[in-house]
């Protein structure tokens, strides 16, 4: 199995989900998909249970990330791999911010720190009859954001069950139409909203401006899936011949997007990007 540093990282510090019992085998009938996904995490990533798997996971089980093997052997790979390096503390604080789901997709967020680096990770998996089915991922390294008041990764996590996750996913549609066609978003954008992308913030532009800005940005939507105020979009796009994958969560409040999140990796050399999707 080819780890890569930023893998090995990413997946050593995905620890604990504190809102699940520790019984996969006698909770699974009743648990929507996202608890399906929060608890994969604590019981087969942070206790290392491999022998949970085959519960969990489908032995088709498609990876979309190149440098994990297809199927179970990949994710088995992976916690044998983990089960080498030192032990997660005791009351470690779960990396896990956000947790977002569509009928059989789930995406999680997370912040994760390890050995004194720290990264933004995007999770998607779509689940098939209860079992994790495939999986897509994008992973980006983050300076040290010690102190600082928006981070990548802070601020609203609670998801509003009131609001229709149709209305919102409306919004970030017409949202990224305008920007395809690099019209004005203006609109669609609240004056107060909160930026946590560190290239938009670094730019000086609002969000917007900062995508419409960049004329040799190729966007491609592969999927938007949102609960109630809050979409995510997983999409590619080209910049000077190179492709990234990219995926944002966004905050929809009083049909104006409220809040932005973002991981962006570029695409490995020799990997087409279809496979990435």
């Amino acid at each position: 199995m080819q780890i890569t540093k930023l893998r090995a990282m990413a997946i050593s510090c995905i620890l604990l989900c504190t809102s699940l019992p520790a019984k996969a085998n006698t909770i699974m009938d009743t648990l929507t998909n996202k608890q399906r996904v929060l608890s994969f995490y604590k019981l087969i990533v942070g206790q290392r249970r491999a022998d949970l798997i085959p519960e969990f996971v489908r032995e088709d089980y498609r990876q979309h990330n190149p440098t994990v093997k297809q199927g179970r052997d990949g994710i088995t790979e992976m916690i044998n791999y983990l089960k080498a390096l030192p032990p997660p503390q005791a009351g470690a604080k779960s990396p896990i911010i956000r947790a977002i789901q569509e009928g059989d997709l789930v995406v999680t967020h997370l912040d994760v720190e390890f050995m004194g680096k720290r990264m933004a990770v995007i999770d998607l998996f779509k689940l098939k009859d209860g079992m994790l089915a495939e999986h897509w991922d994008g992973i980006q390294a983050l300076p040290d954001q010690t102190g600082m008041a928006i981070t990548a990764t802070n601020g609203r996590y609670k998801i509003d069950q009131n609001a229709s996750a149709t209305k919102s996913k409306a919004i970030v549609d017409q949202f990224y139409q305008a920007v395809i066609q690099k019209a004005s978003v203006t609109d669609l954008i609240k004056p107060d909203y909160v930026e946590h992308d560190l290239a938009v913030i670094h730019s000086g532009k609002g969000l917007g401006a900062y995508l419409t800005a960049d004329n040799d940005r190729q966007i491609k939507i592969h999927r938007i899936i949102g609960e109630g105020d809050f979409v995510v979009v997983q999409s590619e796009f080209k910049r000077a011949g190179k492709a990234f994958v990219f995926y944002e969560i966004f905050r929809v409040e009083h049909s104006k997007i409220a809040e932005h999140w973002s991981v962006e990796q570029a695409i490995p050399d020799g990997v087409e990007p279809d496979a990435m999707f």
